[in-house]
């Protein structure tokens, strides 16, 4: 599987699909799916802006979007709306960033505004119908559930902080908000996630050159450089020995593009078990 010589301007949303061993993300800034099969990649582009790959089932692409959730058929290349974002956020001036997909038809997404003027939110839609949840939030990140538990750990990166979300067993009500990481006091940038199957969690930082590991509680146990400045999120290979990490060049200066000419691809980390 080569993605070498795929780059996106803020590479996002990254997504394995465990059966067929293809690898889905996004470039948020450009409308670009990406499909790595062990055999080629394809991309394609869209006509609204995506932030998150979320569940492939029978060749549909689940996605988070500036619409709110969408369904993309890879056969004939074709967006269909599955429930609209909240009314209040379906101006240009905000967007929708990190996700996850709960389980059949329960989805929860961050929205943000684009000029970061004002806060965002987080968006339940179960069944077709959204609501928002939370309306404190900056740039909403990470969106790892805790197994065995209706717990959401989600970033505001923003405030250099990782909130631990208790949802109510419906996942229609947000029960609890605490801090579970607080990385202000080094300035790091919490970005995109995942969880292995035995609890480890792996958090992208970005401008911070690395993948930082965690146990369930929050305590830093490991770090995994990268040779680009702005890791953006990450997923597990199937035996969960690797990373395959998102990474952007938005913002960078030609200078720094020269100097991390791997920013923007995706990175494959080796990861201790």
């Amino acid at each position: 599987m080569n993605m070498s010589n795929i780059y996106a301007e803020l590479g996002e949303g990254i997504h394995i699909d465990k059966d067929s061993n293809s690898i889905y993300w996004v470039d948020i800034n450009n409308n670009m799916l990406f499909v790595a099969t062990p055999l080629t990649v394809n991309s394609y582009k869209l006509d609204k802006q995506v932030s998150a790959v979320l569940c492939v089932k029978n060749n549909i692409i689940h996605l988070a979007s500036s619409d709110g959730i969408v369904f993309f058929d890879v056969e004939t290349c074709s967006l269909s709306l599955l429930d609209k974002i909240p009314d209040f956020f379906s101006s240009e001036s905000y967007r929708s960033n990190d996700a996850v997909m709960i389980s059949d038809g329960i989805y929860i997404y961050g929205v943000m505004d684009k000029s970061l003027d004002t806060t965002g939110a987080i968006v339940v839609s179960k069944n077709k119908q959204s609501h928002v949840v939370d309306d404190t939030i900056f740039i909403p990140n990470t969106f790892i559930k805790i197994p065995g538990t209706n717990d959401l750990l989600i970033s505001d990166s923003m405030q250099c902080k990782v909130f631990k979300f208790q949802f109510s067993k419906d996942w229609e009500v947000v029960v609890s908000k605490s801090i579970w990481l607080d990385l202000s006091e080094e300035q790091l940038t919490p970005d995109g996630g995942c969880i292995s199957s035995d609890g480890r969690i792996f958090i992208a930082i970005w401008d911070g050159f690395k993948i930082i590991e965690l146990d369930i509680a929050g305590n830093i146990v490991d770090e995994f450089k990268v040779p680009v400045p702005r890791p953006t999120s990450c997923v597990l290979d199937v035996k969960e020995d690797k990373l395959f990490v998102t990474s952007a060049y938005e913002g960078l200066s030609s200078d720094k593009r020269k100097k991390y000419p791997l920013s923007g691809s995706i990175i494959e980390v080796g990861i201790r078990c």
